[in-house]
């Protein structure tokens, strides 16, 4: 039996308005959905990426004293003098990158030692420090730096990375990497701590070698 020219057009005019699936629907929202956060995702870390912090000191060389001995190099901070080799890395803005207006998450505090969280979220922590030194004997050094997490929780900070390895060389330069994914609360301070701060390296461009980033993480 044949259908009508009418029937036919109902029939097509049907499937054409036929809703889509629902599941199609879903597919396409978190489609969309992960693309926006892939687009929030690149601009923050760009922006972060333009504001690394770099390490803020500079080695001073062994100056000699009126009875020929060498005092041991110090490290300099604004007014502060350092002169022991472990304890918390002061850093500063790269000046080869403009900074922009990152404060919305994070700034940096005065002590130029404490990054402080303004806005609560999970934050995605990178930290490397590239150490040398050059001797006329091998000689065993431990290489070891944390990032020290202070909230309001807790008296005491917590170590929320830790990184440490071992050289036995004459001439060497060791790059130490560490990277993790954390919940920050609103006045929380990231601090990070080394144990050799006197063998930085703090020649040619810092930020190439040394910095410590941190930027909101999106799960997809």
């Amino acid at each position: 039996m044949e259908m009508t020219n009418e029937e036919t057009a109902c029939q097509v005019h049907a499937v054409l308005m036929e809703p889509e699936p629902v599941s199609r629907l879903r597919a396409k929202y978190h489609s969309l959905r992960r693309q926006v956060c892939l687009i929030q995702s690149i601009s923050v870390l760009f922006c972060f990426s333009c504001c690394l912090l770099a390490l803020r000191y500079h080695a001073f060389p062994p100056t000699c004293t009126e009875n020929g001995t060498k005092e041991a190099p110090t490290f300099v901070k604004d007014n502060v003098t350092f002169t022991k080799e472990e304890g918390y890395v002061p850093w500063m803005y790269t000046p080869e990158y403009p900074t922009p207006n990152h404060t919305r998450y994070f700034i940096l505090d005065d002590d130029n030692e404490s990054l402080r969280v303004h806005h609560g979220g999970t934050y995605k922590v990178s930290l490397q420090i590239t150490y040398g030194k050059s001797s006329e004997k091998t000689e065993e050094i431990v290489l070891q730096h944390d990032i020290h997490h202070y909230t309001d929780e807790y008296d005491k900070p917590l170590t929320l990375l830790v990184h440490w390895e071992t050289v036995n060389l004459k001439y060497w330069k060791k790059s130490l990497f560490s990277e993790g994914i954390f919940s920050l609360k609103s006045g929380d301070r990231l601090k990070v701590w080394s144990n050799n701060r006197k063998l930085i390296d703090v020649g040619g461009t810092i930020s190439q070698k040394t910095a410590f980033v941190v930027y909101p993480h999106f799960s997809f």
